[in-house]
């Protein structure tokens, strides 16, 4: 028995899976991958001052608008760049639509309708007004169209506390000289 599989077994060896030899083909280049980034723009802060600041990203998406932020707080991509973000991460984003009754009454064509967009962080204790008007002013840097207002709200730890919602307008005060805010 025994002797039988090893025959059959070099006897499917030598028979192949039918399937003739041939040269290796050039096929042309691999392909590649190629990866353009997108640039956002933050808001970081030069000695109390919103000064904004270009980088690249994967996407422009709020999560990754957002994520950058926080993460270009921890390590700024230009020396004497600060953040009032640093203790705090980001949760998660929510996006929520206005009626048209809240922005504009006398028109109510749906593409006229805009979002408030509520950025939840977690980290200890209240967030400054710099670091709201960091979030605020990178949120409508990026989304100026569509997003109207940003609601920051930190989810723990302890009780949940709202922050409430805000423009960047609000915030004019904090840009540095030459610096001009979205609305």
């Amino acid at each position: 028995m025994k002797r039988l599989a090893c025959l059959l077994a070099a006897i499917l060896t030598l028979a192949g899976c039918g399937i003739s030899p041939s040269e290796v083909q050039d096929q042309g280049r691999p392909p590649v991958i190629s990866y353009s980034p997108t640039w956002v723009t933050v808001y970081l802060l030069r000695d109390g001052r919103l000064e904004p600041v270009r980088i690249p990203v994967s996407s422009d998406s709020v999560k990754n608008v957002v994520d950058t932020l926080f993460r270009a707080g921890k390590q700024p991509p230009k020396p004497g760049l600060t953040s009032a973000l640093n203790g705090f991460s980001a949760y998660d984003t929510k996006t929520t639509r206005y009626s048209d009754d809240v922005r504009n009454k006398q028109n109510d064509l749906e593409e006229n309708l805009g979002y408030r967009l509520n950025v939840i962080i977690t980290g200890e204790g209240r967030i400054s007004t710099a670091g709201l008007a960091q979030i605020t002013c990178t949120i409508r840097q990026n989304k100026q169209e569509s997003i109207w207002s940003v609601e920051v709200t930190r989810l723990f730890p302890g009780t949940p506390d709202s922050m409430g919602e805000h423009t960047c307008f609000e915030y004019r005060g904090l840009a540095a000289p030459g610096v001009r805010l979205p609305p």
